[in-house]
């Protein structure tokens, strides 16, 4: 009995071992090809050598160069490799979108290896199918899912919020508002600075926000007030100056860097509910000339050291990067994020309505 035992014991011993060595070899043999596809990514990203970056110059002031030769630096510090990095930002984010489709339709390697754009302005990339797949979660452990853009095929380099914001020295602590409804007030008209873009509407008419009748209904009302209309930059800078005491909605992180560095007079309504939030994704266009450069270059901008150069130079961090910024306003604020398969389906539609609205085209 006693030596049936022994054997018995003996070889429950020797199938646990055998389970766990098969187990560890079935590890590494799973971890292996991607540790090999990453370092066949580095040896041919090194002959490539340089990437063209379609992406925005620093949003305070500092130096362009600056910050591409901290990005070549983060790089070559995660994967050991040096790539020069040109930026080529002549055109807006749409433009650079519809110049990349025009020459990947045409057969013709895009100009830019990677590119920097809102999950709206880049949407008729990943609808045309216009992106490099690069596997990101299995070549780089520090990316995660909620990093991922368009269904994985890029990844989000930063967040940012869209909110109210206000001259501090023109409008009263007690006249700032708490809710969306209250610049329907007639006390803001002509006082009131808007964003041209039909894009924050097109968010706020999703299901999971106001729906598109209260948000054409809503958008009806405040037109009324006769708000003065211009590109983000444009509306920042107007309540700056006062000539807008009030912008119905504009970037928090450009308003709060005024504040805080500058000691400019202006603040952001922050119980105003539910904030925009929107993300900036980088993605390898399809056929780029140099994708394994661009793929390092993107996905060194998502560790520490990337996000820290993203604050410094644009103000921004990603809501979904451990204790950024944008991770921290996230979790204590209610936001709206875009829904793209949404605006895919419904989004051509919705922005014609909004664009004639806004445009006062009947």
């Amino acid at each position: 009995m006693r030596k049936s035992g022994c054997s018995e014991l003996s070889f429950f011993a020797i199938a646990v071992l055998m389970v766990l060595g098969f187990s560890h070899i079935g590890g590494a043999t799973a971890a292996e090809p991607a540790k090999t596809r990453l370092a066949e990514m580095v040896k041919k990203a090194a002959q490539e050598g340089e990437i063209v970056y379609q992406g925005p110059d620093p949003s305070n002031a500092r130096p362009t160069q600056d910050m591409l030769r901290e990005m070549e630096a983060a790089t070559e510090k995660h994967f050991g490799v040096k790539i020069k990095i040109k930026i080529d930002n002549a055109l807006s984010y749409p433009a650079s979108t519809a110049k990349t489709l025009v020459e990947i339709k045409a057969g013709a390697p895009p100009t830019f290896d990677l590119m920097y754009q809102t999950e709206l302005s880049g949407v008729p990339l990943y609808k045309d199918r216009a992106l490099e797949p690069i596997p990101w979660i299995e070549l780089f452990p520090h990316i995660t899912a909620k990093d991922l853009e368009w269904n994985g095929q890029a990844v989000i380099r930063s967040s940012y919020v869209l909110a109210p914001v206000y001259n501090t020295r023109l409008v009263k602590p007690q006249d700032v508002p708490k809710k969306w409804e209250d610049f329907l007030n007639s006390k803001w008209k002509g006082k009131l600075g808007m964003p041209i873009y039909p894009d924050p509407w097109m968010i706020l008419s999703q299901p999971d926000a106001w729906g598109e009748e209260r948000t054409l209904s809503y958008l009806k009302k405040l037109m009324e007030n006769n708000p003065k209309l211009g590109r983000y930059p444009e509306v920042h800078e107007r309540v700056l100056s006062g000539e807008t005491v009030i912008a119905w909605m504009s970037e928090r992180e450009r308003t709060l860097d005024a504040k805080e560095r500058l000691k400019a007079p202006v603040d952001v309504a922050g119980e105003v509910e539910p904030a925009i939030l929107q993300t900036n994704a980088l993605c390898v266009p399809k056929g780029a000339r140099r994708p394994n450069a661009a793929a390092l270059v993107a996905a060194a901008m998502l560790t520490k050291e990337g996000q820290d150069l993203e604050l410094k130079y644009r103000n921004l961090s990603s809501a979904w990067r451990p204790s950024t910024p944008a991770a921290e306003f996230v979790s204590r604020h209610k936001v709206v994020r875009v829904n793209v398969d949404f605006i895919v389906t419904e989004g051509g539609e919705l922005s014609k309505k909004f664009q004639e609205i806004i445009m006062k085209k009947k």
